[in-house]
């Protein structure tokens, strides 16, 4: 079977933004269980902790909510606003904060064999990097 022919630059940019739709989930779980934040404070949060190399749309953000939400790993409640209309406020509920926990400790924690594994590969790559070989 064939593959349809893309340009370069195309399949990398789909794949580099499918790696930052999949890191928004984590982020902003992991935003919920340390603060109940509204959507745009998503957004703008990790807008400036990423220097803008993150910058989910609202759309996008309010549809990962919803898709929290749905699967009982957050909860809202609204709240009027001076500023215009209510906002809802989400947070992350116990089963939120155990996928957080599972991550961390099963990805990211530095006792963790995927972590030490990425930390090699990566290791491998920077230095082929470094020799000019992209």
């Amino acid at each position: 079977m064939k593959s349809p022919q893309v340009a370069p630059g195309e399949v990398v940019e789909k794949m580099v933004g499918e790696w930052k739709r999949s890191m928004l989930v984590f982020w902003t779980l992991s935003l919920l269980m340390t603060d109940e934040m509204y959507g745009l404070a998503i957004v703008a949060e990790i807008d400036r902790a990423t220097q803008g190399k993150l910058r989910p749309g609202t759309s996008t953000i309010y549809q990962l909510l919803r898709r929290l939400e749905k699967r009982g790993l957050i909860e809202s409640r609204w709240e009027r606003s001076s500023q215009g209309p209510p906002r809802a406020y989400y947070r992350a509920t116990a089963a939120g904060r155990e996928v957080v926990a599972r991550f961390v400790s099963d990805v990211l924690a530095p006792d963790s064999p995927i972590a030490a594994g990425m930390n090699e590969l990566m290791s491998r790559v920077m230095r082929l990097m470094a020799q000019g070989r992209p």
